[in-house]
């Protein structure tokens, strides 16, 4: 098979500019290959840590037993989180407390 050099010294500039394409998208597929291999499905986040409907379920839930303060709360919200995490950990302080008594 003719290079791209090759078919330029030989003088046939067309095939040269197409060979030369045809190596851009030759690296281009590639490219996009090794972006898609890296890519997260929820098909295979669910392989390694179960159903994403349980999670979410239990992120309501949690913001449910606090007496209906937060009607739609937010897992990216970081102060959402910070609810549900101070929520623990005063509950854990509480835990604490009654095993020493």
């Amino acid at each position: 098979m003719k290079t791209e050099v090759q078919a330029y010294l030989d003088g046939n500039i067309e095939l040269a500019d197409a060979l030369a394409r045809i190596a851009e998208l030759e690296a281009e597929v590639e490219a996009l290959e090794n972006a898609a291999a890296d890519v997260v499905t929820l098909e295979s986040w669910e392989n390694s840590y179960g159903p994403v409907y349980e999670y979410y379920q239990f992120f309501y839930d949690c913001f449910a037993r606090l007496n209906g303060h937060y009607p739609c709360p937010e897992v990216t919200s970081d102060y959402d989180k910070s609810v549900i995490f101070e929520a623990i950990e005063r509950g854990e302080l509480a835990r604490a407390e009654e095993d020493t008594e």
